[in-house]
């Protein structure tokens, strides 16, 4: 039986140094792509899902950030404030009180995608099964990965524990979307940390698994992904 994720959490709360300049005095997560702030396709998604409550860290420049999620009043947005970054392991962590119990969708702020036949995050909280994972990630064949840097992918995404592996699409990349369970986070740091290492502690513990995502996957990760981004939708179809 589906589970209906209620909450979710968006990362937005780090420097965007990759974005300078743009970044100097707008925070990540206001950066436009094709002139909406690259968070607002994430909120969208979220939206359309159905998410009850969406948990948003902020920190670097929180102000306008702040100010522009006010304007979403059709989901309720909580925000996590933070003296300084945590990194993603961090910000989870101090989030915590805020998402409750019960497994919860992460989106980080600055990935953009499309949906196919049905929607990730549909997807996502089908495929999700409470008994046997403690974390689901929705995978991108890098070959059809737009704005993806160097990562420590393959430690993660294998062919035992991805649904629907097809080898003319490997390899796959992490995402940036998925489901995570608080629970992962019982023994975990505290201050900065990377989430990648509680991924590791779950992999090591069979409780991690992979899904491919169906459809086109950007990440408006520097200037020259921004307009990579923007001419790809010039050219084709941004539906």
């Amino acid at each position: 039986m589906e589970q209906r994720i209620r909450k979710a959490m968006v990362l937005a709360a780090g420097f965007g140094k990759r974005l300078k300049p743009l970044t100097d005095h707008t925070p990540k997560p206001l950066v436009a792509v094709a002139g909406k702030p690259m968070i607002q396709y994430a909120l969208e998604k979220l939206i359309a899902y159905g998410i009850d409550e969406v948990v948003i860290n902020v920190s670097y420049l929180k102000e306008p950030l702040m100010d522009y999620l006010r304007a979403f009043t059709s989901v309720r947005i909580t925000l996590s404030e933070e003296p300084e970054p945590l990194e993603t392991g961090g910000g989870l962590h101090r989030a915590l009180p805020l998402l409750g119990p019960e497994p919860f969708f992460t989106i980080n702020s600055d990935i953009i995608w499309k949906d196919d036949d049905d929607s990730a995050l549909n997807r996502l909280s089908r495929a999700w099964d409470d008994a046997r994972m403690d974390v689901l990630l929705l995978t991108q064949s890098k070959l059809r990965a737009v704005g993806h840097d160097k990562g420590e992918d393959h430690l993660f995404i294998k062919p035992d524990n991805t649904f629907d592996w097809i080898d003319a699409d490997a390899p796959y990349i992490i995402a940036g979307v998925g489901i995570i369970h608080p629970r992962i986070f019982a023994e975990s740091p505290g201050g900065k940390f990377s989430v990648k290492v509680l991924w590791l502690e779950a992999l090591r513990r069979n409780r991690l698994f992979c899904l491919p995502h169906r459809g086109a996957w950007y990440q408006a990760g520097t200037v020259s992904d921004i307009a990579h981004i923007e001419e790809i939708w010039k050219t084709g179809s941004r539906s």
